[in-house]
């Protein structure tokens, strides 16, 4: 199983403000983790490490991840902030000793979200947006959303990045939208 992770390091790797929020994103995944029931040492590792690859410049990461092999699609290229995900699931398993696949596919689906996430992969995704340091219209309600069940809080989650997105004149990557159809088809067909 997979020990702890050393948050020293991580603040000496990240940027101080980034380092408040991966804490502060452990944090909420541990309480989220244990309102669902979901395994809280996961959540925390994981929430610890969802940004490890942000210690990487973001001008840095399409020749990064040609280097390491790692697959990016036209929308990653043209966005490259989103393949902190990828490179981050790279690295905690590479850097941190991270095995366990749950915890590496909770980093990596983290910024887009997916169709057929785990609970653990929806916890992540949801801590990651609502932690207490985030301040942005329609913050509050989203905390509470994500409390009354993991299909409703990531439904309006992913409905509140699409707005955004759209609003920032954005690409909305396939993930996130097979993940929005597919939680709004389970409950057409329930």
């Amino acid at each position: 199983a997979d020990r702890g992770v050393d948050p020293l390091r991580l603040e000496q790797e990240l940027p101080e403000k980034r380092y408040h929020h991966v804490v502060a994103v452990s944090e909420t995944a541990v309480q989220l983790a244990r309102h669902y029931g979901v395994d809280e040492h996961k959540a925390e590792i994981a929430g610890l490490l969802h940004d490890c690859a942000r210690k990487i410049p973001t001008k840095e990461y399409v020749e990064k991840a040609a280097e390491l092999g790692i697959a990016i699609d036209a929308i990653e290229k043209a966005q490259p902030i989103l393949i902190h995900a990828k490179l981050g699931a790279y690295l905690a398993k590479t850097e941190f000793g991270v095995t366990d696949p749950e915890i590496l596919e909770s980093i990596r689906y983290h910024t887009t979200g997916a169709a057929h996430m785990t609970p653990l992969d929806q916890v992540i995704y949801l801590a990651d947006l609502v932690e207490p340091h985030r301040d942005f219209a329609g913050v509050e309600q989203l905390r509470k959303d994500v409390l009354i069940s993991l299909p409703y809080g990531m439904e309006q989650a992913l409905i509140h990045t699409m707005h955004y997105l759209l609003g920032q004149g954005s690409l909305i990557h396939p993930d996130c939208l097979s993940g929005y159809n597919e939680l709004v088809l389970r409950q057409k067909n329930s």
